[in-house]
């Protein structure tokens, strides 16, 4: 276990089993993850970088949310995981470029998405994103924001 220290938050973090995850783990096919996987590593260096440190292929997120608006998409959070374990409590938050990054250890909403993570593992999601959209096919329909929240909340359970 690596420990990387932000603040006075330590993160246990299994770097090469992080990197196993995202090697192996399915990504989504919806036109907006695809849009975000074409331009999410152009974002910032700072926040791949800040990414990396823990293991994480910026461009394999676990789950993002997304609301299509008249000619861009707002992304409500992109998530991911990481294999290991936070020391200590509460929700380490900082800004990078603009982006609005929260680990935690799984209790707030953002952490509530698929994840194909067997380990023990802490959850990182990313707010502020927004794109154009750049891919070669009609922009989808846009869906109001409370279609949208209740087609992500529609498979959870609490």
């Amino acid at each position: 276990m690596d420990k990387i220290q932000k603040g006075n938050f330590v993160f246990c973090a299994d770097i090469e089993k992080t990197k196993e995850y995202y090697l192996s783990n399915s990504i989504c096919d919806c036109p907006g993850c695809r849009n975000l996987y074409a331009q999410i590593k152009t974002l910032s260096d700072e926040l791949t970088a800040f990414l990396s440190e823990f293991g994480i292929d910026i461009c394999r997120p676990d789950e993002s949310a997304d609301i299509e608006m008249k000619d861009h998409i707002d992304y409500l959070f992109v998530a991911y995981t990481v294999t290991g374990k936070i020391k200590g409590e509460g929700i380490y938050e900082t800004d990078i470029d603009g982006f609005h990054i929260k680990i935690s250890k799984g209790d707030t909403p953002q952490d509530w998405f698929p994840s194909e993570q067997t380990e023990p593992c802490f959850f990182i999601s990313i707010t502020g994103i927004s794109l154009p959209w750049i891919l070669d096919e009609p922009f989808p329909h846009e869906e109001s924001f409370f279609d949208k929240v209740k087609s992500f909340f529609k498979n959870k359970k609490f």
